[in-house]
């Protein structure tokens, strides 16, 4: 399937508890909207050991990522999104 042109670059920020299962949930996030997952880095919280970071790159319209990042923003186990739009 062709990229629309509409489409724009995200990359997500996510802190997570560092739990077995998170990163599946997040990745089901996209997948139930038709999202690709460009791009994904996992890394421990330095400071916390109890926690993760995990950076995501998407391709998305706006009001479809706007979908993604509430549900993201809903799962027990992601403590905070921040969305960076780069194209």
């Amino acid at each position: 399937m062709m990229k629309l042109h509409t489409d724009h670059t995200y990359t997500l920020t996510l802190h997570v508890h560092n739990q077995p299962g998170v990163l599946v949930r997040c990745a089901q996030v996209f997948a139930r909207r038709g999202h690709n997952i460009e791009s994904l880095h996992v890394s421990n919280d330095r400071s916390n050991p109890a926690f993760s970071t995990m950076r995501i790159t998407a391709f998305g319209q706006p009001e479809m990522m706007d979908q993604v990042v509430a549900q993201l923003h809903k799962l027990i186990d992601v403590t905070n999104v921040t969305v960076h739009e780069e194209s």
